[in-house]
């Protein structure tokens, strides 16, 4: 049992807990321009103004716009793998068919792109600007599809399988494409709110999993070291920086 003076431990000096309110505030005015798709237009003074806070206190903890973009794009990628792990490990899922799965695999993500649909399309205008602003996007997204793939392979006994793994991850990225077009494009077909959206993908995903494919196809995944789930990697917290596999 903790005693008065260990809780008194974890309390924060209170300019120190002045401070990251602060900077909490301002990642989250952040992110609600970023989900409006507002934020290239948006000041720091705008930020600042929608924080309750000054632009003072905006540079005292970011030195630029630039780092504070990446540091709240980690965030909610951050957020969004934090959210996928949950969806996975809950009984729901956990105990589902395989084929009861599938689609409520793909139907979680598709739900996630419509609530993320402006932040993603402000992400993908940033690249043609900076080719960096797509790399938390790009380190986060394996860690999100992971628990996925985890789940997927065991309700299939293919845990240990280097092709299950590789054809997973091929129907993610194919997947996940159509999901990325849709957020940033209003498209004919596939539409981000269309119901038929969830069934397309579904089959795409389950025609990787186990359709038979060409040898070819399938030659690039030999020797991919298949997730382990008692091995699961855990998300970086914001603004660290993942290092890239050898």
């Amino acid at each position: 049992m903790m005693t008065q003076a260990d809780v008194a431990g974890l309390v924060l000096p209170a300019k120190q807990a002045r401070s990251r309110m602060t900077r909490d505030r301002l990642l989250a005015a952040g992110r609600q321009l970023l989900n409006r798709g507002a934020f290239d237009t948006t000041s720091i003074g705008d930020i600042a103004r929608k924080a309750g806070c000054s632009v003072g206190s905006f540079y005292q903890r970011f030195p630029d716009k630039e780092a504070y973009f990446t540091l709240l794009v980690e965030t909610v990628m951050a957020d969004i793998a934090a959210d996928a792990e949950q969806f996975v490990t809950a009984e729901s899922f956990s105990e589902a068919s395989i084929e009861r799965a599938l689609t409520d695999c793909v139907g979680y993500w598709v739900q996630t792109f419509r609530r993320y649909r402006g932040f993603l399309r402000t992400v993908i205008k940033s690249t043609l600007h900076a080719e960096d602003a797509w790399d938390p996007v790009r380190q986060m997204a394996p860690v999100a599809v992971e628990p996925f793939i985890a789940s997927l392979a065991a309700k299939c006994g293919k845990s240990d399988n280097d092709s299950f793994y590789y054809r997973a991850l091929a129907g993610f990225q194919i997947v996940v494409s159509v999901m990325l077009n849709a957020s940033l494009h209003r498209t004919v077909l596939l539409n981000l709110d269309s119901e038929e959206l969830i069934g397309w993908a579904t089959e795409i995903l389950r025609h990787c999993l186990f359709d038979d494919l060409p040898p070819v196809l399938l030659k690039h995944g030999l020797g991919i070291r298949p997730y382990k789930t008692n091995s699961r990697r855990k998300s970086p917290a914001p603004g660290s920086r993942r290092q890239p596999r050898k």
